[in-house]
C-alpha cells in the first residue's frame, strides 16, 4: 500500500525513510524568543507518527529578525541545549530534522523596535511599510547570520538547513524582480537576484558537514504582476541547479499582497491545487528533489503525486497537525483511523492572531503521547450507563470517547442523520470537507459499540425509560432574530432555516452579526438563488472572524458575485418587503426596498431547555453550544475532555 510514498529517498547523502515531509509550521509555542518543550514535543511527537523529513518552523538569524517573543533564536546559544535534545529525539525515531532559517526584511511588521530592512524601498503591499534599504555591507552581514546559524545547528545534530525564501520574505526578496529594484551586484538579472541565497548556500556547504542538508523554499508564484510566476520559478530553479548548493527545493505561492490567500489555500481550492507547478519545477530541477506541497490531504493524493512526478517528496502541514500519525496509519493499513483535516484554516487563524497553533479536533496538539492518543485512552475504573443527547460535533466527541472507555453510551439524534447544525455547514458551497470531522466521528463511535438512535431526541423521560447513571445535555444553540425584531413580528428567516430550504427571488438582504465561514458561504448560497444580494453588517469590516487569509478569499468571492456590502448600518425595522438600516456612526437611515427576502446571522443563545428540566434529577453535564456558544473547536476539546472525565 502506497509504494511510491513509502520509498526511501536520498538528500544528498543522507536518507529519508520515505516521502512525507512536515514543512515548516508556525507552532507559536516558543516562549520568550526560547524552545519550550511544546515546541520540541510538536516535532518529536511527528517523527513517533512516522514522517520522513521534519522541518521546523522559523529560526531568526539575526536579532532584526525577530518579530515577537513566540520565534526562537539561532543567531545566539540560547537555545542550543533544547536544539541538541530535539534533533537526538527526532533522529531517535528515525526522521530527519531540518531546520528552517529565516529573516523577515521588509515584513518585519510585529515588533515594536526592530527595523523593517528591504531589498528596496517598495513596501509590501499588506502594511505598506517602508523598508531600510539594505547597504552592501548590511547584505553581507546577513549572508553572514545564515551561515552562522546553520553552524550552530549542524552543531547541535540538525541534519540540514531550509533557507525560507517563500511568501515575500527577504531571499524571496531578493528573488523576485518585482520586489527587487537594486541596482549592484544583488539586483538586476537573475544571476544577481540569485547572488544572495547562492552566497549563503555557498558559506554553509563550505563551514558545515559533508552530509549536511541546505534546501530551499522559493516563490513558486507570487501572484502579483511582474513578481516570480512559474515561468520566473523556472528560470531561478534552473539558475541555482546550477550553483549545485541545494539539496532539494519547495516552493510556495503567494506573498504580502492579497495573493497571501494562496498561500495557505483553503477548502474553495481543490485538493492537491499547486501541483502542477511543482511538476514544472521538478523538471527543471535535473534531479535535484523537489518538494511537493500545497493543500494535500490524504495518503492517496500523496501516492499520486510521487507516482505521477509531482514531486520527489510530498510536504503536508494541516494533515500533520490534525494527526501526527498518519503516516504510519497509512503504512499500517488504518486508513480509516486518520483523524482528517478539513482544509478551513482554524489552525493558521489561530497563529496569526499570536495565539498557541491549534486544531478543531486534536486535543492534544504539542503535547507528549500526542501521536496515537486517541488509543492510548484510560480505560474507566467505573463503567456506568452514559445518555448523550445531540449528535452534533461536541455530543459525537463526548460519545466515541466515553465508549472508548468502556461506557454503555447511549446517543440520540432528533433528526435521520449525525453531525447536528455541522452537516448542515457541509452542505454549503465550499464547506463539503467539513463533513469529514462527522465522518470521522461516526466511524469512532461505531467502532466503539455506541448505541446510536437516530429520530429520537431525547427529552426529560429519558432518566425513566433509558435510567443512565449520568446525561450529557449536547443540544446546541439557537439563530436569535437581530435584537430590533421580536420574535413574534416579522423578523425575516434565519440562516439555518434558509440552508435547509434554501429558495429563490430577485433580491435578498443578508444581515451579518456573524462574521463567520459560515456565514459567507450562506451568502455564497443565496448568489445562486437571488439575482441581487445585499450584505449588510453593524461592523465597520465584514469576515471578522474569519482568518486572514481566507478572509481575502472571502472579499474576493463576495465581489465577483457582485453582492453590495453595506458596513456599519444596524438593522432597524423589517415591514416584510423594505428593511430599514441605521448608521452606527450618524444614526442616518437607509431604507432598502422591495426585497423578496430578509435572511440574518446573529449571536446565538444555548439551547439549554432540556438541562434546566434535567437540572436536580440526574448527573448532569452540558457540552458545546447549550453551555455556551462558541466554536467548532471549544465543542470538539469540550467533548473530548468530558469523555474522558466521565
Amino acid at each position: 500500500m502506497y509504494p511510491n510514498l513509502f520509498s526511501k529517498i536520498e538528500l544528498g547523502t543522507r536518507t529519508l525513510r520515505n516521502r512525507i515531509a512536515l514543512p515548516a509550521t508556525l507552532t507559536n509555542f516558543g516562549a520568550r524568543n526560547q524552545v519550550t518543550e511544546r515546541w520540541k514535543n510538536f516535532l518529536i511527537e511527528r517523527a513517533k507518527g512516522g514522517v520522513g523529513l521534519i522541518i521546523s518552523e522559523i529560526i531568526a538569524v539575526d536579532p532584526e529578525a525577530l518579530a515577537q517573543q513566540a520565534i526562537v533564536t539561532g543567531f545566539d546559544d540560547t537555545n542550543e541545549n533544547s536544539f541538541r535534545e530535539t534533533s537526538e529525539a527526532v533522529h531517535k525515531e528515525g526522521a530527519l530534522l531540518v531546520g528552517q532559517l529565516w529573516h523577515p526584511g521588509r515584513q518585519q511588521l510585529w515588533h515594536p523596535t526592530k527595523s523593517p530592512m528591504g531589498v528596496s524601498e517598495q513596501p509590501d503591499a499588506l502594511s505598506w511599510t517602508v523598508p531600510h534599504v539594505m547597504s552592501s555591507d548590511q547584505v553581507r552581514r546577513i549572508v553572514d547570520a545564515y551561515v552562522e546559524t546553520a553552524k550552530r545547528l549542524d552543531y547541535c545534530g540538525f541534519a540540514g538547513v531550509e533557507l525560507h525564501g517563500a511568501h515575500g520574505y527577504l531571499i524571496g526578496q531578493f528573488l523576485s524582480p518585482w520586489s527587487n529594484k537594486r541596482d549592484d551586484l544583488y539586483g538586476g538579472d537573475v544571476a544577481g537576484r540569485t547572488r544572495f541565497v547562492t552566497e549563503v548556500a555557498a558559506g554553509i556547504r563550505a563551514c558545515c558537514s559533508s552530509d549536511f542538508i541546505i534546501g530551499l523554499k522559493m516563490p513558486g508564484d507570487e501572484g502579483v504582476k511582474d513578481g516570480i510566476d512559474p515561468g520566473e520559478a523556472l528560470v531561478i530553479t534552473e539558475h541555482l541547479v546550477s550553483s549545485g548548493e541545494f539539496s532539494y527545493f519547495s516552493y510556495g505561492q503567494g506573498n504580502f499582497s492579497l495573493s497571501l490567500e494562496t498561500h495557505v489555500p483553503d477548502v474553495h481550492f481543490s485538493p492537491g491545487h499547486f501541483l502542477d507547478i511543482h511538476k514544472k519545477m521538478r523538471d527543471a530541477a535535473k534531479g535535484v528533489p523537489v518538494m511537493a506541497l500545497g493543500r494535500v490531504d490524504t495518503p492517496e493524493l500523496a501516492e499520486r503525486a510521487i507516482a505521477e512526478g509531482y514531486g520527489d517528496i510530498v510536504g503536508t502541514s494541516r494533515t500533520l497537525i490534525a494527526d501526527p500519525a498518519w503516516p504510519q496509519k497509512a503504512l499500517d493499513g488504518r486508513r480509516e483511523l486518520i483523524r482528517p483535516s478539513v482544509f478551513d484554516n482554524w489552525c493558521w487563524g489561530e497563529v496569526h492572531q499570536g495565539k498557541p497553533l491549534q486544531e478543531h479536533h486534536n486535543p492534544y496538539l504539542g503535547e507528549v503521547g500526542e501521536a496515537f492518543a486517541e488509543e492510548r485512552l484510560p480505560p474507566s475504573r467505573n463503567p456506568r450507563k452514559i445518555a448523550v443527547v445531540g449528535a452534533g460535533p461536541g455530543g459525537l466527541e463526548t460519545a466515541w470517547v466515553a465508549a472508548a472507555r468502556g461506557h454503555q453510551v447511549l446517543l440520540y439524534s432528533g433528526s435521520s442523520s449525525l453531525g447536528g447544525k455541522l452537516r448542515r455547514d457541509s452542505a454549503l458551497p465550499g464547506r463539503s470537507e467539513i463533513s469529514r470531522i462527522i465522518d470521522y466521528q461516526t466511524h469512532l463511535a461505531e467502532l466503539f459499540g455506541v448505541d446510536i438512535r437516530l429520530g429520537e431526541f431525547g427529552d426529560a423521560s429519558l432518566t425513566r425509560k433509558d435510567s443512565p447513571d449520568a446525561v450529557v445535555c449536547a443540544t446546541g444553540s439557537i439563530l436569535s432574530p437581530p435584537p430590533s425584531l421580536s420574535e413574534e413580528g416579522n423578523s425575516g428567516i434565519n440562516a439555518i432555516s434558509y440552508i435547509d430550504e434554501p429558495f429563490n427571488g430577485g433580491t435578498a438582504l443578508f444581515f451579518d452579526m456573524d462574521h463567520g465561514p459560515t456565514a459567507y458561504a450562506t451568502v455564497d448560497l443565496m448568489t445562486e438563488n437571488f439575482e441581487h444580494v445585499i450584505l449588510v453588517t453593524p461592523r465597520p469590516q465584514i469576515a471578522q472572524n474569519v482568518n486572514y487569509c481566507s478572509a481575502i478569499g472571502v472579499h474576493r468571492r463576495l465581489h465577483q458575485m457582485k453582492v453590495e456590502i453595506v458596513p456599519s448600518y444596524d438593522l432597524v425595522d423589517f415591514d416584510g418587503t423594505a428593511v430599514t438600516c441605521r448608521n452606527v456612526f450618524t444614526g442616518e437611515n437607509r431604507v432598502f426596498r422591495e426585497l423578496d427576502a430578509l435572511i440574518y446571522a446573529t449571536p446565538r443563545r444555548a439551547n439549554d431547555t432540556l438541562a434546566k428540566e434535567l437540572d436536580g434529577s440526574v448527573e448532569l453535564h452540558l457540552v458545546g453550544d447549550c453551555q455556551s456558544p462558541r466554536n467548532l473547536m471549544a465543542a470538539i476539546h469540550g467533548g473530548h475532555m468530558l469523555g474522558r472525565t466521565l
